[in-house]
């Protein structure tokens, strides 16, 4: 659908021959007569008259013109977008106290709604005018109430889902009108939306401040989204803005940040070969790159693989974090909740893996490698009592019993780990998720709700970054922070 948004002005309805209309009867007071037609001194009273004799007897159609729209149409319909279109045409009708009623544009408007359509029909072009109030608690001089105005009414006419094409008209009218017009217009419907404006020769040309208005509006979205590590959100505005690499970063950290590592990193393989990067911009793009050739790689099993294994397992702790302080800035708290727990499962299969380079990825490991270390270090460790079997409980069910039974295998980084382990189930903070969509439930999680067991989150955060450190994993080059800077300076 093809939609043309319009102010009908008091210059819009004009006269091509005064006294062939005064040789019919019809009186009228002229303002001043341009190129193309004599305007009418009150478009209120001077518009009833000629609107009531011009519906009893359309052939007066042929003494008047429609300038601006007519022009406006013209140059829509030699567009081939279509053999119809729709107009919706804004009008005042104000209250009886306004200095300024006998400007109202109330007939113009039923003028306009007959002539266009009657005008254009010779041409087979289809035009549908839908005369609209400008609303009387509106004051049409006042850019607020328009604005607000236009804000609410053009979804309601003209939902942005539903059409592909809208014109307005930057001629005719009250300015504070024409411009909350525009301004709404293009907000509402972006790149779908064409501002036209008429020189008084006649010439119909788009007006180009629409693409300054657009991406003023793209780079401050863009960058209140990457603020906030909204990053597929933010891509698509970025690609809009003409910038490619900094949407691809913005599309690799949201898939990344799901842990869906393919597409990730198909997101930074998919950059055109010719793009022109900084010397910066090809380091980022390189180490990036070099991250996910390992992240996206699965756990080795082999022993003599144990180390990549090991690393491998670091690289996905230090992703859980960053995923953590993501979730806690967003205040996402059911996000914060799952990756909390996660993590907590994955750094205790690490310091387990570490000391006794045995798998514990999946229960069937983690009760084979339980049996192991039994035989190996004769001791008994009991997995068959606990009713609920999780890898979270079971591997820290194995360290407890080490600590309780065999002491010297216990290293400072199993300790740690297993305090920090203990800290989250004895906060029923896997209780809280398990009741969630992330568990079994359908309770949402409240910030309220996990402060009441922790008392304070950061002490959650500062309690992971101890364990990094405890455990030797750096946390100095957070890759989101570093897209995230990267996009903000592209948008400055």
């Amino acid at each position: 659908m093809v939609f043309l948004l319009a102010m009908v002005g008091a210059s819009d309805v004009q006269v091509k021959f005064p006294d062939r209309l005064q040789d019919l009867g019809i009186n009228l007071n002229y303002e001043r007569e341009t190129p193309t037609g004599w305007t009418l001194r009150s478009p209120r009273e001077d518009g009833r008259i000629l609107w009531e004799r011009y519906r009893r007897n359309n052939t007066l159609g042929q003494l008047i013109d429609l300038p601006i729209l007519r022009l406006c149409i013209n140059y829509i319909r030699q567009l081939n977008l279509g053999n119809q279109l729709s107009v919706y045409l804004f009008y005042t009708d104000q209250p009886e106290n306004v200095t300024y009623r006998n400007k109202d544009t109330l007939y113009f408007a039923q003028i306009a709604r007959i002539w266009l359509p009657e005008y254009f029909a010779q041409f087979g072009y289809g035009v549908n005018v839908n005369p609209v109030a400008i609303s009387k608690n509106c004051n049409p001089v006042d850019s607020y109430h328009m604005l607000r105005f236009f804000g609410r009414r053009l979804k309601d006419l003209v939902p942005p889902n539903a059409v592909k094409w809208v014109f307005t008209s930057q001629t005719g009218g009250i300015p504070t009108v024409y411009e909350s017009l525009l301004l709404q217009a293009i907000s509402i419907y972006r790149e779908k939306c064409t501002p036209l404006y008429v020189l008084p020769d006649g010439t119909v040309f788009p007006v180009d401040f629409k693409g300054f208005l657009l991406e003023t509006f793209y780079r401050e979205h863009a960058k209140g989204l990457v603020e906030r590590h909204y990053y597929a959100p933010a891509a698509e505005f970025l690609e809009n803005l003409n910038l490619p690499f900094h949407a691809a970063l913005c599309r690799h950290a949201a898939f990344r940040l799901l842990f869906d590592l393919k597409r990730a990193k198909n997101a930074l393989e998919s950059l055109p070969v010719d793009i022109s990067l900084s010397y910066e911009e090809e380091q980022i793009l390189a180490d990036l790159r070099r991250q996910m050739d390992e992240l996206v790689r699965d756990l080795p099993g082999d022993d003599d693989k144990w180390s990549e294994r090991i690393s491998r397992l670091e690289l996905w702790i230090l992703e859980l974090y960053w995923g953590i302080e993501i979730a806690l800035a967003q205040e996402s708290w059911l996000e914060f909740l799952g990756r909390l727990i996660r993590f907590t499962e994955t750094i205790l299969q690490l310091v387990l893996e570490r000391q006794f380079k045995l798998p514990f990825a999946t229960i069937s490991q983690i009760l084979r490698s339980a049996e192991k270390i039994q035989n190996i270090h004769r001791l008994s460790i009991d997995l068959h009592d606990i009713p609920t079997k999780t890898n979270l409980n079971m591997l820290h069910t194995i360290i407890k019993e080490i600590s309780q039974k065999a002491q010297k295998l216990v290293t400072n980084e199993m300790e740690t780990v297993a305090n920090f382990a203990q800290e989250i189930e004895s906060k029923s903070l896997i209780s809280l998720r398990n009741h969630s969509i992330l568990g079994h439930g359908f309770r949402g999680v409240s910030k309220e709700e996990i402060e009441v067991r922790v008392n304070n989150i950061q002490n959650l955060l500062e309690a992971c970054q101890e364990v990094l450190k405890i455990l030797r994993i750096p946390r100095d080059r957070n890759p989101y922070e570093i897209i995230k800077q990267v996009v903000l300076r592209a948008l400055q």
